[in-house]
């Protein structure tokens, strides 16, 4: 099912900003947010790393969640809109 959605992307996932002379009108964005704690954040980030589904140097930094003692990073992708 990644594969699936990973194919349908206009340019190579771990290339955050498209080729020049790309066409930006159908595409996407698309964020995938983590929440947790520290070490489940960076662990789910390196497990989707190894998945090969986002490469660990995408994500945001770690930001904290207001009012709680979690924190968040932050994938932007892209999809091709049909």
């Amino acid at each position: 099912m990644a594969d699936e959605f990973l194919s349908d992307l206009p340019f190579p996932l771990n290339s955050p900003n498209p080729a020049s002379g790309s066409t930006f009108d159908n595409r996407e964005r698309l964020r995938l947010i983590l929440i947790g704690s520290t070490e489940g954040v960076r662990e789910m980030i390196h497990r989707q790393h190894q998945a090969g589904i986002a490469d660990a140097g995408a994500w945001s930094r770690l930001l904290p969640v207001p009012n709680s003692d979690e924190v968040m990073s932050i994938l932007m992708l892209y999809r091709r809109r049909e």
